[in-house]
């Protein structure tokens, strides 16, 4: 049985073809590959499962958090308004096959605050599980503003919560949530 040729590679003086049966066989096992679900893992207390696709789930809160913070990801601090932006910008690209992402409330992020806990940031220990991904931003913006110009946000350093400048980017990110359904 003769098969078409679709590629041709030059190696030096000898030629690599392809056919079509090749890369039929080569697409369905990427394919098969691609459907093995993620590997998920609980905390170690087990309230937290990492889901194997850069999201953990809370089941004393029913929330859905990032593993990684918008510091980790992108490599840049952000202001308030630029975490929204952040947000925004996860729900167009459909993250972790979800478009309902938003910035969190304050007493969300209070809830990731444990101080028997103590994970890496990038400057000092925070009190969240491990099982978020380590070196990222101790301080993270809130969805509430503070009067006009300040907005609210929590430092896992301590839990308290802060008032800054919506503008202020010093040590500041963002960790997405949305609510599981």
């Amino acid at each position: 049985m003769k098969h078409r040729t679709l590629f041709r590679f030059k190696l030096g003086k000898k030629s690599l073809f392809i056919s079509r049966l090749l890369l039929v066989a080569c697409f369905f096992a990427g394919a098969a590959y691609a459907e093995v679900p993620s590997q998920k893992t609980l905390s170690q207390d087990k309230r937290y499962t990492d889901n194997g696709n850069e999201t953990i789930s809370d089941s004393k809160t029913g929330l859905m958090w990032m593993k990684l913070d918008a510091f980790q990801q992108k490599g840049h601090l952000l202001d308030w308004k630029e975490a929204f932006s952040f947000v925004e910008n996860l729900n167009k690209e459909n993250y972790a096959d979800h478009n309902d992402w938003r910035v969190p409330t304050r007493q969300e992020l209070v809830t990731l605050y444990e101080a028997d806990k103590t994970s890496r940031s990038l400057d000092m220990n925070v009190h969240i599980d491990p099982i978020f991904a380590a070196n990222g931003i101790a301080s993270l913006w809130s969805s509430e503003p503070n009067g006009q110009f300040n907005a609210f946000g929590v430092v896992f350093n301590t839990g308290d919560v802060f008032s800054a400048s919506t503008k202020a980017k010093s040590k500041k990110s963002v960790r997405a949530v949305r609510n599981i359904k």
